[in-house]
């Protein structure tokens, strides 16, 4: 007990500067420290996130496999020189075979270049999925540091109170009372705000892991302090939902990624079913006897598919057309039902939002006119205590709101396939 009581003790008298955190301990100082914007952000990952670079890589190979395609088959050199009394009577020959592909190589071609398609719609989703993550990891920051500066406020309120109860008469019956009751909430609050700044820390991270650049030894950090007064947080007028259908289907990427990838396996079942049509091929060259008799020579033939029909692979290229196409089907009756989910959901966390707004209004005034009248010794501590407590969690809950609205926000823009809804909104 006599351990627990000193502990305690610590705790109450322990001076504020020992609970904060000295930044010259932390890995990364205010001087590898830069703010920037979102923009800037969005802007500086397009062109150096290390993902991004690597799925690039595919859109050249995807070219190269059009040149691939597209070539022609290389001649054969053939020679058939005859030795012994057989020569005698018979010409050698040294000459050159051009094989012919027949109504083959345009269909691989055609499919290479759905192939391209494919590639670059999945590039652009890429980097459209990539700029939402961006948005939400630098929410995600500006919501913690929102944390931080509620329990700043809260800070300098109990600091006011302290001095106010401080400078009351001593001779009050709760007088020691409510300085230690005072004190205690500040210090447990000090505790507090060492945790939101090891989070703040946590997301400040996570938005430069989301980043993914290859200069690492620069934290990167939001420009704004925190969400409160952002324009996002401004009433939005969404479309209907058939405009809302229409703006998804012409913007998704994973829809075009889809309709591409019909479009290749339609190919590559053309290009298999042409496997069955004779490929020809034309000879010619010198031709020799070794009694000094000489000539030239010329040659045809037909590559007849006669013992192999190529009939499995064209039955798997039909499945992968069906395939593709109930994956396309799947992902827009997936479209239109989730469309309505979050255009439900945005609409009522929009709606949340106004009235927190005008609720910490209200509370805002209350803990005010409470402040005056514990000043005026109107009120006790206690009732002023539970005034600002309450005032408190209510901030929480508008932040939560407004982390409800956000999410709900980006959800609705990856189903609409948009990075933004308005040039106006920087969220």
């Amino acid at each position: 007990m006599r351990k627990i009581f000193l502990i305690f003790l610590l705790i109450i008298f322990l001076p504020v500067s020992a609970w904060s955190i000295d930044s010259s301990e932390l890995a990364h100082s205010e001087t590898d420290r830069r703010k920037i914007s979102l923009e800037e952000a969005i802007n500086m990952a397009l062109q150096g996130n290390i993902e991004l670079k690597e799925q690039r890589k595919n859109l050249g190979i995807s070219k190269y496999s059009v040149q691939s395609a597209n070539a022609f088959k290389n001649p054969q050199f053939q020679s058939n020189l005859l030795m012994g009394p057989i020569a005698r009577g018979n010409s050698s020959q040294v000459g050159i075979a051009l094989p012919i592909e027949v109504t083959k190589r345009g269909e691989r071609k055609k499919a290479a270049l759905a192939q391209l398609d494919y590639t670059q719609n999945k590039i652009k989703d890429y980097e459209f999925k990539l700029k939402l993550r961006i948005r939400t990891a630098y929410f995600n920051l500006l919501v913690a540091k929102s944390e931080l500066k509620i329990l700043q406020e809260r800070k300098e309120l109990l600091e006011d109170l302290l001095d106010i109860t401080k400078k009351k008469a001593k001779s009050e019956p709760n007088y020691e009372i409510d300085v230690l009751q005072t004190d205690m909430r500040l210090k447990k609050l000090l505790v507090q705000i060492n945790r939101v700044q090891a989070n703040i820390r946590t997301a400040q991270y996570t938005f430069n892991k989301t980043l993914n650049l290859e200069n690492n030894a620069t934290l990167y950090d939001s420009k704004e302090d925190s969400v409160f007064g952002q324009e996002f947080f401004t009433k939005l007028e969404l479309p209907d939902y058939e405009d809302l259908e229409s703006i998804a289907f012409n913007n998704r990427y994973d829809i075009k990624m889809a309709e591409s990838k019909i479009a290749k396996t339609q190919k590559d079942l053309s290009v298999v079913t042409r496997q069955r049509v004779p490929d020809l091929y034309i000879a010619g060259g010198y031709a020799f006897a070794h009694d000094g008799t000489s000539g030239a020579y010329v040659g045809a033939g037909v590559d007849i598919p006669s013992l192999y029909l190529y009939t499995p692979e064209i039955e798997s290229a039909k499945l992968e057309v069906d395939k593709a196409q109930l994956e396309y089907n799947s992902i827009v009756n997936i479209t239109k039902n989730v469309i309505h989910t979050n255009h439900d959901k945005f609409i009522m966390a929009q709606e949340n939002v106004e009235h927190y707004k005008d609720i910490l209004e209200e509370s805002n005034e209350i803990l005010n006119l409470s402040k005056q009248r514990y000043r005026k010794g109107q009120t006790s501590l206690t009732n002023l205590i539970i005034v600002e407590h309450s005032h408190q969690e209510l901030l929480k809950e508008f932040l939560d709101a407004m982390k409800e609205y956000y999410n709900a926000y980006i959800a609705l823009l990856q189903e609409l396939g948009l990075d933004n809804l308005t040039i106006d909104i920087d969220l």
